[in-house]
């Protein structure tokens, strides 16, 4: 979690766990969410250097937060200079037989640091090793969980609590886990007031789950919208336009059936090829389309004629060609080459050449737009034979 903390007691109640602080703090609140892992997926109460700060400078704790009779930092009993590394056992005397503690209860408010006080013991709480006299210190555990660029002014920019997702198989656990820190985040940060967020290694790979299908219709819409004028602006006619349109519409839905019989995910990858396969299906229409609108007669016989004359092209052309280029992915020793490219193109190849020549022409033959070129029967008049005079 990052947050906004400032160093004055009622910001740190609203945060610690420890006596004394607000029962709807922000530790308190990780703490009762990992009662209920099943909805939260919060296994444990989060690691919280403010508690363990609190703990550590506190009176009772006698071999924690120590210092010399100079106001420095001196260390426990266990450790250098207190206790030479070569020496089997530390005594009681030596360097650190004057180190007292840092603080009386007369020198807190309530057992709560001052700023000032807070200001100056939270960078040994940091770098304090934590060993057998004193296990709070803060180094290794801590040393970046406290953002300290600024801390003169008494304010801490950033700080994190660390907590731990339960066990997470499925790419749905992870994106429920994700959802549900963010559900949970937002509700604590309006509670709070303040800036609260959750992070996680794995929330950069599994973000994209959370809008796919959003950005995925968004797109295939401009995708198809694009198509539509420029489609209308090449064959001047809206009519077969919109019949483009529906078959590229159809194709896309088809291909989305066949990813999910082949349990192929919708992803960033899957997204793109979807994407591209509305242009690439574009060649499987447009060439019939066009036939159609150049041939005369009634709506079967330019079917017919299109289907003649620019069916080979498109099938030895366009559908041929895509499908050799497409099989040799299949020998890909990558398992997203396989899956992303070789089973979607394949199947796209298929289902536009099924729509192309075999749906296609049956809508037009139904509903097709007139012909661009009407040939009309015109009576001709033979000239009267000329007499030679002779």
């Amino acid at each position: 979690m990052i947050l906004l903390l400032s160093l004055e007691s009622r910001h740190t109640n609203l945060l610690c766990s420890i006596s004394q602080c607000d029962s709807n703090s922000l530790l308190n609140e990780i703490s009762k969410a990992s009662l209920a892992p099943e909805s939260t997926y919060i296994a444990k109460p989060a690691a919280s250097w403010l508690d363990d700060f609190l703990v550590w400078l506190s009176p009772e704790a006698f071999g924690c937060c120590r210092k010399f009779v100079n106001g420095s930092y001196c260390p426990p009993d266990d450790q250098p200079p207190c206790c030479a590394p070569d020496e089997g056992t530390c005594g009681f005397g030596g360097a650190c037989q004057d180190c007292t503690t840092c603080f009386r209860h007369l020198d807190l408010v309530n057992d709560r640091p001052s700023t000032a006080q807070f200001k100056e013991k939270l960078p040994w709480f940091l770098n304090a090793l934590p060993s057998a006299d004193c296990a709070k210190g803060g180094h290794g555990a801590y040393t970046n969980s406290v953002d300290l660029n600024g801390y003169e002014r008494g304010v801490i920019q950033a700080a994190e609590f660390r907590t731990y997702h339960t066990p997470l198989n499925k790419q749905g656990d992870y994106v429920n886990s994700m959802r549900a820190a963010r559900e949970f985040s937002s509700r604590i940060s309006s509670s709070l007031k303040m800036d609260i967020f959750p992070y996680s290694v794995f929330y950069i790979f599994f973000e994209q789950y959370l809008d796919i299908w959003k950005i995925a219709l968004i797109n295939i819409a401009i995708a198809l919208g694009a198509i539509f004028i420029v489609c209308s602006v090449i064959t001047a006619s809206l009519w077969s336009s919109a019949i483009i349109l529906l078959v590229l519409a159809m194709i896309v839905v088809d291909l989305l059936g066949v990813m999910a019989i082949l349990d192929i995910q919708l992803n960033a990858v899957s997204v793109v090829n979807l994407i591209m396969s509305i242009g690439i299906a574009v060649e499987f229409c447009v060439h019939i389309v066009h036939a159609f609108l150049l041939s005369p007669g009634h709506r079967s016989q330019r079917a017919k004629e299109a289907l003649s004359t620019m069916g080979a092209s498109v099938f030895s052309g366009i559908t041929l060609t895509k499908l050799v280029g497409v099989l040799v992915l299949c020998f890909s020793r990558s398992e997203i080459f396989v899956v992303y490219y070789f089973q979607m193109y394949l199947a796209l190849v298929v289902i536009g050449f099924l729509h192309g020549l075999v749906f296609l022409p049956v809508v037009l033959s139904l509903f097709g737009p007139p012909a661009r070129i009407i040939i009309e029967n015109q009576q001709v008049d033979e000239p009267p034979a000329s007499s030679l005079a002779n």
